[in-house]
């Protein structure tokens, strides 16, 4: 008898159960990552690599703050997180959340895009480019730069 009160008292206690575990219950730590570049010269990420440990949700904030439109894009990294959301933002005000997996993120001059992740596996992610052609040159914009890393410990 004195085991099956144990089970039960540990198996229902609701302490237990909103545990630090509970990923819906974190508040996401912010990262910012800025596009930037000019047509016919050079496009990049800021930063150009990005560090994140497994189990922390993150807002990773994507800005263009260029005149063209930009990919983020690490399909390898995009196998290695959960995604919680994305959330498509204009200022403060909130135009739509996506749900599932993501592969891209198309972020257009002026607007800002929010990526909401739980990191759930390790690596060194070093496939985050661009591939967006540029208008006066014709090359992708990983090509002029727009190249990046994201380390997950």
């Amino acid at each position: 008898m004195k085991k099956i009160l144990i089970f039960i008292l540990i198996t229902f206690n609701p302490i237990l159960v909103y545990s630090k575990g509970d990923f819906t219950r974190q508040n996401p730590q912010e990262v910012r990552v800025n596009f930037g570049g000019e047509s016919g010269k050079s496009h990049f990420f800021s930063p150009a690599e990005i560090e994140l440990e497994t189990g922390i949700l993150y807002k990773l904030i994507l800005t263009n703050h260029s005149p063209n439109k930009h990919y983020f894009t690490s399909f390898r990294f995009s196998d290695a997180v959960f995604t919680r959301k994305v959330q498509v933002v204009d200022g403060t005000n909130k135009i739509a959340e996506i749900k599932g997996h993501i592969k891209e993120i198309e972020v257009f001059p002026g607007f800002s895009v929010e990526w909401w992740l739980i990191p759930i596996k390790t690596g060194v992610f070093d496939d985050l480019s661009c591939r967006v052609l540029d208008k006066m040159t014709g090359l992708e914009h990983k090509d002029m730069g727009m190249r990046g890393k994201i380390v997950v410990k």
